[in-house]
């Protein structure tokens, strides 16, 4: 008995190679689309974090041109402490306990500033708030050696003042609530 063999061209013998090839070029190239469509998410989550967190600092820095502008329109510092969002030197909220909750959460504690709003929508999830603590007359210190920058001698008729030093400490959110920044200033007067 006789077999014919049946000859395989290398034509032939490479078709399974090509094919074979060709699958793992695409899986390669599926591999790294994904991997870059993954960074490309990862870059989106950190500019809108970003984001978040400019808003959350406009909205601190709003709210501390707010109290600015409180101070200034204050008559005198006497009995500030009955003002709501107002205390008296040494009974502010100070170190860990300025980030407490109910430090921004409640009327009483923190005054809040309208929210400004864009197209008929609010720029902030929450309003930014802040605080203000009378602090007494205004020192400047150099070094370990501090002084009263108020002139004596005068008189009110020779244009003296009293300058007066207060803590403002103000918070502000992003738009989603996801990000807070507080902000700590001292703001000068005279009355």
């Amino acid at each position: 008995m006789s077999r014919k063999m049946k000859q395989i061209s290398p034509l032939e013998s490479q078709r399974g190679a090509v094919l074979l090839t060709s699958l793992l070029i695409l899986l390669i190239l599926s591999l790294l689309a994904i991997s870059s469509m993954q960074s490309t998410t990862m870059q989106e989550r950190m500019v809108l974090a970003q984001k978040e967190g400019y808003q959350a600092m406009e909205g601190a820095e709003l709210a501390l041109r707010e109290a600015e502008n409180a101070i200034d329109g204050l008559a005198s510092p006497a009995n500030i402490g009955t003002l709501e969002g107002f205390y008296d030197t040494g009974t502010a909220p100070r170190g860990d306990n300025v980030f407490a909750s109910g430090n921004w959460s409640s009327d009483t504690n923190s005054v809040a500033v309208s929210i400004p709003t864009e197209d008929g929508n609010p720029i902030y999830s929450e309003s930014p708030r802040y605080m203000v603590e009378y602090i007494g007359d205004a020192q400047v210190a150099v070094g370990t050696e501090s002084s009263d920058i108020n002139m004596s001698g005068y008189t009110h008729e020779t244009g003296a003042s009293t300058a007066k030093a207060f803590r403002i400490v103000a918070r502000g959110t992003g738009a989603t609530g996801q990000s807070e920044r507080i902000l700590e200033e001292y703001y000068r007067r005279e009355f």
